[in-house]
């Protein structure tokens, strides 16, 4: 940032040098010129893009154990909520998109680990942009989701950032990087979970701003 601020002023009283050649030429006014440019630059430089598309399309996917599940009518009908609540489209993934995903596994066989990467390319199957995948008990640990530890989900988080325990965590997720944009918690695991829909609602309005 030093080195910016430098080169930008260097760069800016090499013109205000030249504009002023012709006449009488005021240090303090070209101070006064130069500060204003670089406190502007500055200004944009900090402003920065939504983070989530327009109008992007969001799945859905409840967990449990690690694995895909159907979601529980009730808890449908609140995410279902948030498609009149924000200018995003959210749906729920059945566990029936994610069969061709699925590696074939031989009778007693080891079942794959990667269900995250399955979901995540069931989504990019279903033109979803983002993914919020959710689970309870097991599947919201400390330092861990869907019972892995977080190093062995395959997706990116920012240094030094902890997933909490709760009874109900939540991560939304780039389909295509795996990129974690959000981590919430609420502590109920009770049929309705509006508190975290509410919780959903608040962060695409962040991100999307």
């Amino acid at each position: 940032m030093k080195t910016f601020l430098k080169t930008t002023a260097l760069t800016t009283f090499a013109v205000l040098a030249n504009m002023h050649a012709a006449h009488a030429f005021s240090p303090t006014q070209a101070y006064t010129d130069i500060v204003s440019v670089v406190q502007e630059t500055s200004f944009a430089t900090r402003q920065r893009a939504p983070i989530l598309k327009s109008n992007a399309k969001i799945g859905i996917a409840r967990l449990d154990h690690g694995r895909l599940i159907a979601a529980p009518i009730s808890e449908v009908h609140e995410w279902d909520s948030l498609n009149a609540r924000t200018q995003h489209k959210f749906a729920v993934i059945s566990p029936g998109a994610v069969l061709n995903n699925i590696p074939a596994i031989p009778m007693n066989g080891k079942d794959s680990l990667n269900k995250l990467d399955e979901i995540r390319m069931t989504a990019s199957d279903l033109r979803m942009d983002y993914v919020l995948v959710y689970g309870m008990g097991e599947d919201a640990q400390w330092g861990s989701f869907a019972g892995q530890s977080m190093m062995e989900t395959g997706l990116i988080a920012d240094t030094g950032t902890l997933s909490p325990r709760a009874d109900t965590k939540a991560l939304l997720v780039n389909t295509y990087t795996g990129q974690i944009y959000g981590t919430l918690t609420i502590d109920q695991t009770t049929a309705s979970i509006g508190e975290l829909t509410d919780k959903v609602q608040a962060l695409i309005t962040e991100l999307a701003a």
